[in-house]
């Protein structure tokens, strides 16, 4: 019998497998491979809202555990998915640049911000305002992490690839069952699925959709992560990555042309080479009415747990919030109030 199943293979469930495994538990991963919104990530961490320029929730905690964790994956694949790289906020006006400057002084804030308003010349970008540059940030090559994950998971004999029935799925007080496989705990890491969940169907989930473009811009050169109404990030050879959208209407499962046309527009405001779009990718993302993720276990089965909710911050927030799952179940710790699923209790009893 092992320690945990886990069912899913997105950011969220293999971050979850990783903090198991440095723990010394035991773990089956169940996935059906199926793409998520995990595969379209672009997998920036950044501990700044650049939009208001305010500080993510919990970022310098966050980003200690994202460091902990990848550092771990490292010493046992010799691969580091992690690509350090500065994020550059384009200024859209001096307004703005002031207003960077005034914050970036701030006790919360100072951390991150780059106080000075940097002047920075990259051919074929236009930037008259200058730019703000956030520390500690980078990129997760999300795809890359996940193969690796169910890789390393494989040799281990701890993989089983399927869509996972929930009807097959037997509880007793201290083991769950899943046809052949048998554990202490399961927990659901299975995305926007979770709609199709009967254990938390009852939570609030959201979809939100997400479209992101690969395109081939020969000649430019690009040591930034740029963002302005869109992020502008260097992938490999002359490719970038152009995102992202936020649709929660139109939550129909495939890449749009209204998709494309809203990241071409913005990106034609302040990128000014020609580019070829080499692929339109699109995902939903599991999101929550308070942006805060789904941690906790069932009300009735306290061996089933959910694990959900991350939303477009997954790299971020995912190897923090595992480890609060984690210490709950073996540690008898309580999960942090505002990630905990006991705060819809009320609204959902």
């Amino acid at each position: 019998m092992k320690d945990v199943i886990i069912v899913g293979s997105g950011i969220a469930a293999c971050s979850l497998a990783w903090q198991l495994h440095q723990q010394g538990k035991s773990l089956t991963l169940i996935s059906d491979r199926k793409k998520g919104s995990s595969s379209v990530a672009a997998g920036v961490y950044n501990p700044m809202v650049l939009k208001r320029f305010t500080a993510v929730w919990n970022a310098g905690v966050q980003l200690e555990f994202l460091n902990n964790m990848f550092d771990y994956v490292l010493e046992n694949t010799d691969i580091d998915v992690r690509t350090p790289i500065t994020v550059a906020r384009r200024f859209h006006d001096e307004k703005e640049s002031l207003t960077w400057i005034k914050k970036s002084v701030r006790e919360d804030l100072k951390t991150f911000m780059n106080s000075t308003v940097q002047k920075i010349d990259i051919n074929g970008i236009e930037a008259s305002s200058g730019y703000g540059l956030v520390n500690g940030t980078g990129w997760v090559d999300t795809i890359k992490f996940m193969s690796l994950t169910l890789s390393f998971f494989e040799s281990l004999d701890s993989v089983y690839l399927e869509e996972f029935d929930y009807r097959r799925l037997k509880t007793s007080h201290n083991s769950v069952t899943y046809k052949t496989f048998s554990a202490a705990h399961i927990i659901f890491a299975d995305g926007y699925r979770m709609l199709d969940n009967p254990y938390f169907d009852n939570l609030p989930i959201q979809g939100n959709k997400g479209e992101v473009l690969l395109i081939k811009v020969p000649g430019l050169e690009l040591d930034y992560i740029l963002k302005s109404s869109v992020f502008l990030m260097p992938y490999k050879d002359d490719l970038f990555w152009v995102g992202a959208t936020y649709d929660r209407e139109n939550l129909v499962d495939e890449a749009t042309a209204a998709g494309q046309d809203f990241l071409t527009s913005r990106l034609e405001r302040f990128m000014k080479l020609p580019y070829e779009i080499v692929e339109h990718k699109h995902g939903i993302r599991p999101t929550t009415i308070d942006r805060r993720p789904f941690v906790g276990h069932h009300s009735i089965h306290e061996n089933i747990w959910v694990f959900n909710g991350m939303g477009s911050r997954a790299v971020l927030i995912a190897p923090w919030a595992s480890l609060q799952l984690i210490n709950c179940i073996y540690n008898n710790q309580p999960i942090n109030a505002e990630i905990d699923i006991k705060r819809f209790e009320k609204v959902n009893p």
